[in-house]
């Protein structure tokens, strides 16, 4: 009995030393997996920021040697994905230009077209002013058109065209004001308003003389309340003060650099400057407000046929192979020396944004695009961005 007694303590030892080493190398190998799991995915975490690094330099180095072959002086560009605004790069292409930084101040031109669009669009909003009544009702005194834009010393005249009386705030905001983009002298009108798409920066300047009349307010003043401050735009203004002297990018013609000539009095459609990092948050806001976006792309007109653009209230609008990145916002700017691009493609929440100090200055607009849109963009053939290739190039093949 004792015999059997011993035989079944030693089973149940022996049973228990088993089950506890197998336990143990269980554990052991659980251990083992969990530690080289941790070393995986710090392998695929370098990996992957050893890769997105290489991203960045590479496209670093490709605006950089872009702005050299254009001989674009200086230039800032960023990019935003997925609504978040990624880090910015900079680039200078002639030998004494400063290398610009995220707080440098760029003539930003016709940029300031959708800011001061978003800004109507929020007086709209308040009930303050009707998109589809008659712009001189707010201006009972009738409109005074300056004869010399952009000189505060311009004599004015009182614009007794009929036709003035027909233009609606959407109509300006969609370039179908039937007006010039500049009229050298008396205000003069191209066509009948409604009718066709003409681009008119003089439309934008009747439409901020009503916007002033409203508020009570000059457009700076009215800019800085309304959009630069609710922004964080500390950078942004229509009218640079004199202490921002040190910010201010110069223009360059070929490679040449320009006098500095600020802005003398603030103009809706020309006179932005802004830097890279303020445009970012605006264009942010834009990505993020899907009820201003549908406003932007309500009943859009047709601006040219042949590269498929339309207009909206306030943008360009343009259209992909696939439904990810259209439709497409997107504008440009063009003052003398200055270039400037945006894009925005809100069903991804993708953007880029260019400023860059150079007549050249949109040949980088089109390459750097491809980094968040990769196809070729009809947009780029759109004949006021000054890119499309002259005669002997589309029938030679010689450009």
């Amino acid at each position: 009995m004792a015999n059997k007694l011993i035989v079944t303590l030693l089973a149940c030892a022996s049973l228990l030393i088993t089950t506890t080493a197998q336990t143990t190398q269980t554990h052991v190998a659980e251990v083992k997996a969990d530690a080289n799991a941790g070393i995986n995915a710090e392998i695929n975490a370098g990996t992957t920021a050893e890769k997105n690094a290489g991203t960045k330099a590479d496209l670093s180095a490709q605006f950089q040697q872009l702005a050299s072959k254009h001989q674009v002086c200086s230039a800032a560009l960023v990019y935003i994905k997925g609504g978040q605004i990624q880090e910015p790069s900079f680039a200078k292409g002639c030998a004494d230009a400063l290398m610009p930084d995220a707080n440098s101040i760029f003539q930003a031109a016709s940029l300031g077209k959708p800011v001061f669009a978003y800004a109507v669009l929020g007086l709209a909003a308040q009930g303050k002013l009707a998109l589809d009544e008659p712009l001189m009702q707010y201006l009972p005194q009738g409109y005074q058109h300056a004869l010399r834009q952009g000189d505060i010393n311009s004599p004015q005249e009182l614009v007794t065209d009929p036709r003035l009386q027909k233009i609606t705030a959407r109509m300006v905001l969609q370039h179908m004001a039937g007006l010039h983009n500049w009229s050298s002298g008396k205000l003069e009108f191209q066509s009948e308003p409604g009718t066709r798409w003409q681009y008119s920066g003089e439309g934008y300047m009747l439409l901020q003389a009503v916007v002033e009349a409203i508020t009570g307010m000059g457009l700076q003043a009215w800019m800085q309340q309304q959009v630069f401050v609710p922004l964080g735009m500390l950078h942004s203004s229509y009218q640079p003060p004199g202490e921002w002297q040190d910010l201010l990018i110069t223009g360059s013609i070929q490679g040449k650099a320009l006098p500095l000539r600020p802005a003398r009095k603030a103009a809706a459609p020309t006179s932005l400057h802004t830097s890279i990092s303020d445009y970012a948050r605006f264009a942010q806001a834009v990505l993020k407000d899907t009820s201003l976006q549908k406003q932007i792309l309500d009943a859009p007109v047709m601006a040219n046929q042949r590269s498929k653009i339309e207009w909206g209230l306030g943008w360009g609008l343009s259209h992909t192979s696939t439904a990810e990145h259209a439709p497409l916002l997107w504008h440009w700017g063009n003052n003398y020396g200055y270039r400037a691009f945006v894009i925005l493609a809100p069903a991804a929440g993708d953007g880029m944004i260019l400023l860059a100090s150079g007549d050249q200055g949109l040949r980088l607009a089109e390459a750097m695009t491809t980094h968040i849109i990769p196809e070729q963009l009809g947009l780029f053939q759109f004949p006021l961005l000054g890119l499309k290739p002259g005669l002997l190039c589309q029938v030679t093949g010689i450009c």
